[in-house]
This record gives structure tokens, C-alpha cells and sequence, in this order.
């Protein structure tokens, strides 16, 4: 039997009350996400001792911490160089809560509403869930009203699968992808000692001391960039041997991939304890790849929190700025177009 159930999670200071949905298909492996953020919170099969997704147990915890951790990211996904940028000829002032840089939609973002909820099923008998939410004009300097739709699916070969929807009734720049944070040996292992990656791609974007593109694409042929075959990052992450991953206290770098819209395995991740492997698929260009370098202090419980560098993140979307930079994939939405995206993480077993 493949089921969703859903609870009442808590209750925000604002006093909306939180659901949180669990997805389980017929191997018995859970997955679930609350209405807040349409933010994925868990994911356990049933060999695992927990979940190989970070979430929060409270409320409190899920309102107050600031890693997004699992959910929805949008209207932009990645940074805005000093939260302007033109469309059609006029410059766009963004909200900007990343310093003078506007990061993951703003202050009022995706992550920060309240989306509403449908518990559904597939042809095939999956379970499934669409999250469904309204952003309005001018919401963060964002013009256009979007309607935006996630739509999320649990397969028997425990595949949780996103498929993204929006509409803009006005041109606007629009990017989302799924912020959710994985340890392969249970959520608060807190570190990822025994974990190796693999990412197909020969470049990626050259950022500053702020992550803000500096306009070139680099090679990673021959630097610690290049994952294309098996690599563990943690020796990496202790020393930051490079200014690089000084600059950034990690990797959180863009890898960039054909901008042709084809479905495609963009990156791998593996741990030599558990014997789980992820693999991330989408039709994006870009694969954000996140080592979990601010991920101290997080909160997830009262009085418990996550480690730095204790997860990572493969974030399939937009290249970081696009808006300001020639050259890179456009992100313009306009009102006769339908915004699409997918993004599937499968998980295996050795």
C-alpha cells in the first residue's frame, strides 16, 4: 500500500497552523514535508536508522533557522550582485538579505510561506503531493503576480521526484530549485567523513569573496573543483587548501551543464559506511553544490543543533546572477510562457 498521512506539526508565531505530509510507497520508505515552505523534512527507508535528510522536529525550530533547510527556494534561486538587475530596459531593485545581495528570493520568500497542500496519488498508484502558492506583484521588487505549483512524488525505487510550475502575469526573472540538505549516514552523523561525489561537469562559476560571480567560467581540470570521478572532500574542508574554498568556507560553487533542457544525471554522492548512494537528475543547467559551511549552529530541536559541514546540498537551478551576466542561461518569465523544471533524487543501495 502506497499512503499520505498528514499531522499537525505546530503553530507559527504569526498563528498558522503547520501540516506535515508523509509520502510512503510500498517498500515502506517515508518521505516527508511540511506546508511551511513546502520544505522536505525527512526521508528513511526502512533499513536506515534515520533520516538521510535534515529537518526540523519543531515549529520553532523550523521558523527560526536560516539554511533553508529543505525547502522550496524561489522566486530566484542563487544571489543577485546588489539585488538589481534589468528586464526590458528597467532596473529591478530586489530585496537584499544577504548583505547588499539578494539570496534565495529575499526576506519574504517561498521559504517563508505558507503553501497550500493536496495529498494525491499517480496513474502508477505513487504517492503524491502538490504544494501551490501565490507570490504578488511586487513582492521583494519582483514584478509580476506568480502562481507557482511543486508537485513531489515518492516511486517504489525510492526516486522523490519535483516538477516545478509557474505563471507570471507580467515579464519577470524567475528561478526555483529544492534546498534540501543529505547526510548518507543519518542526519546527524555531522560530518562527512566517509562520503565521496561525483559531478559530471568540466566547469564551473567563478566566484568572489561575496559568491557573486566574477563573469568567468573556470575549468576544473586539475583543481579541487574537478569531481568527475569519485573524490571524498572532507581532508579538503579541514584545510581549505586553496583560496577558493577559503573565500567561500567550502564548496558552494555552481557546475555548469548544457543549457538545452534535457534530462540528465548531473551529480553523485556515496558513503562508505552506509553503502547508500544519491544521485541527482534534472533538466537545469546549473548544479549548486553545497558542503553544509554555515551549517553550525542550525537549529533542528530545542537545544539541538546540526554541524558545520555535517550535510551537503546538490541544488539543480539557475546560474548564480544570470540577470547580470552576459552569457549565461536566461531566466526571464514571461506571461505566454510556463515555467518548468525537474529534479529527481534517487536513492541506491550497495
Amino acid at each position: 500500500m502506497t499512503t499520505v498521512t498528514y499531522e499537525h506539526f505546530g503553530t507559527l508565531q504569526n498563528g498558522q497552523d503547520v501540516q506535515c505530509y508523509t509520502l510512503v510507497n510500498r517498500r515502506g520508505t517515508k518521505a516527508s514535508f511540511v506546508d511551511y515552505g513546502a520544505a522536505w523534512m525527512s526521508f528513511q527507508r526502512p533499513s536506515d536508522t534515520e533520516s538521510l535528510v535534515l529537518g526540523c522536529d519543531t515549529v520553532r525550530a523550523l521558523e527560526t533557522q536560516t539554511a533553508f533547510l529543505g525547502s522550496t527556494v524561489g522566486r530566484y534561486a542563487n544571489r543577485i550582485a546588489g539585488g538589481r538587475c534589468s528586464l526590458n530596459g528597467e532596473i529591478l531593485s530586489l530585496d537584499c538579505n544577504e548583505g547588499d545581495n539578494h539570496l534565495h528570493g529575499g526576506r519574504v520568500s517561498f521559504t517563508h510561506k505558507l503553501w497550500q497542500a493536496e495529498p494525491t496519488e499517480t496513474e502508477e498508484g505513487y504517492p503524491k503531493l502538490i504544494f501551490r502558492v501565490r507570490s504578488q506583484d511586487g513582492e521583494n521588487g519582483f514584478p509580476g503576480t506568480v502562481d507557482a505549483r511543486v508537485e513531489v512524488v515518492l516511486t517504489d525505487d525510492d526516486q522523490v521526484r519535483f516538477e516545478y510550475y509557474a505563471q507570471s502575469d507580467q515579464p519577470t526573472i524567475f528561478a526555483m530549485t529544492n534546498h534540501s540538505y543529505f547526510n548518507l549516514d543519518g542526519r546527524t552523523e555531522g560530518h562527512l567523513d566517509q562520503h565521496e561525489f561525483c559531478i559530471g561537469a568540466d566547469r564551473f562559476v567563478d566566484v568572489d569573496d561575496t559568491a557573486l560571480p566574477t563573469g568567468a567560467l573556470i575549468a576544473v581540470e586539475g583543481s579541487e573543483f574537478d569531481l568527475r570521478q569519485w573524490t571524498p572532500i572532507a581532508k579538503a574542508l579541514k584545510s581549505l587548501p586553496t583560496d577558493r574554498l577559503k573565500r567561500a568556507g567550502g564548496y558552494d560553487h555552481c557546475y555548469c551543464f548544457s543549457d538545452d533542457g534535457a534530462m540528465r544525471q548531473l551529480g553523485w554522492a556515496r558513503s562508505k559506511t552506509s553503502g547508500v548512494t544519491l544521485t541527482c537528475l534534472s533538466d537545469q543547467a546549473g548544479l549548486q553544490f553545497y558542503s553544509g559551511n554555515f551549517l553550525a549552529g542550525v537549529p533542528y530541536a530545542d537545544g539541538r543543533s546540526y554541524e558545520q559541514f555535517g550535510a551537503f546540498c546538490m541544488e539543480p537551478g539557475a546560474w548564480p546572477d544570470s540577470p547580470n551576466q552576459d552569457g549565461f542561461p536566461n531566466v526571464e518569465l514571461h506571461p505566454d510562457q510556463t515555467y518548468r523544471s525537474t529534479i529527481v533524487y534517487a536513492f541506491s543501495q550497495d
